[in-house]
């Protein structure tokens, strides 16, 4: 990409809930406009409908949500039902959950667009049936924290993409890391590294930079895609983060991301152009 970042993903729907609701249409079309990657989450429905959403319920996205739906598992309300409920904000009113078939057919129209699927309530088989379907697999990224599922994945959908996210304290972080490594990352294309704070260091975050270093050596010979998840950031931080040469993230604030990364990139132009 023209602005130095290889791939990056828009975290909960194309806006992590903090720029757009979540889980809406306007949030995946905000994510694609900003040039990212928007990620669902996958739920079915009591009939059968796969939707994005991040919970089992409800109750943490819907404005005024009925009693009668509070603290009901999505697997237990019907397409219909859901349909009725308000996931918007007051300045975003009217927004509701989207069904994944609805986004596959977005990706069939736009073939440039891509989008990553995290897993969570759904069988893999019938994911990748309604994928193939609808001949999109290249465009997807299936990610899980679960490395066996990821190799079902791309077994039902050879042209997708598989990622690994690793998270949890920053030693497991590094085990399960060194664990992909020593199969080779069989069937697995991406790995993501959860960047937790640790405050009070100069460095902001719990894994060591000369860890994530060292996993983007590892992961780039083996033509892997590292990608890193700094669940909080300012500008130093980013700054420091592309200065050990990652170009993958994942982020809740894409918005702000996509600016930091635009200064940072055009500094770079800047610095060359002092030194020749």
């Amino acid at each position: 990409m023209s602005d130095g970042i290889i791939l990056w993903e828009a975290h909960r729907a194309g806006a992590g809930g903090t720029e757009l609701p979540e889980s809406c249409l306007a949030a995946f079309e905000y994510g694609w406009g900003l040039g990212g990657r928007p990620e669902a989450d996958v739920n079915v429905t009591s009939d059968g409908v796969m939707v994005s959403l991040h919970d089992s319920t409800l109750d943490r996205i819907a404005r005024n949500l009925p009693e009668h739906l509070k603290g009901r598992p999505v697997s237990e309300i019907t397409w219909a039902e859901l349909q009725t409920v308000d996931v918007g904000w007051d300045e975003f009113p009217d927004q509701h959950i989207t069904p994944l078939e609805t986004l596959f057919a977005i990706l069939k129209d736009h073939p440039e667009r891509n989008m990553v699927i995290d897993y969570k309530r759904v069988k893999v088989s019938q994911l990748a049936e309604v994928i193939n379907r609808f001949g999109v697999a290249s465009q997807i990224t299936f990610a899980s924290n679960d490395r066996n599922l990821l190799r079902e994945f791309k077994q039902c959908a050879p042209a997708g993409r598989t990622k690994n996210w690793l998270g949890g304290p920053a030693e497991a972080i590094m085990e399960k890391f060194a664990v992909l490594q020593q199969e080779n990352f069989r069937g697995i294309t991406e790995v993501q590294l959860h960047l937790n704070d640790a405050p009070g260091q100069n460095w902001r975050y719990a894994l060591a930079p000369e860890f994530v270093a060292e996993a983007l050596r590892i992961t780039g010979e083996s033509g892997v895609l590292l990608q890193v998840l700094p669940w909080k950031f300012e500008k130093a931080d980013l700054d420091a983060i592309l200065d050990l040469g990652v170009r993958s993230f994942a982020v809740d604030y894409p918005n702000k991301f996509k600016k930091i990364c635009a200064v940072y990139f055009a500094g770079q132009v800047m610095k060359d152009q002092t030194e020749r």
